[in-house]
């Protein structure tokens, strides 16, 4: 499991480095205002899923809710984008956020925030 880095996009733009994933499972420092760029060039769609800690909280007012993780799928060629994570829902008691990609040969990934 590799934590990858965020970038930080400022005001004057900024040129994203993508990390070649080693592994189909990563992690990330979330602040809550992080999201991850994908870039698939594997030859397949990919599907990436960022874990959700804390499932399930119950409302006063709502009754018992539910958290999915967050899920989406990447075709061949193309670039995507999910996040922001809130961290009480994705973080750890580390302040780490994980993610899966079901295949990580020629997929790339920032972890960006807005600066």
């Amino acid at each position: 499991m590799a934590l990858i880095n965020s970038q930080t996009i400022i005001e004057g733009g900024d040129t994203p480095t993508l990390t070649t994933l080693e592994a189909t499972s990563n992690t990330f420092s979330n602040g809550g205002t992080e999201f991850i760029m994908i870039k698939n060039d594997s030859g397949s769609s990919v599907t990436v899923t960022v874990t959700a800690v804390t499932t399930s909280v119950e409302n006063p007012i709502y009754g018992d809710l539910e958290k999915n993780d967050a899920t989406t799928v990447v075709a061949d060629g193309n670039i995507a984008f999910m996040g922001t994570f809130p961290v009480t829902a994705y973080n750890g008691t580390d302040g780490i956020c994980t993610f899966t990609v079901s295949a990580h040969a020629s997929v790339r990934v920032g972890i960006l925030t807005i600066g």
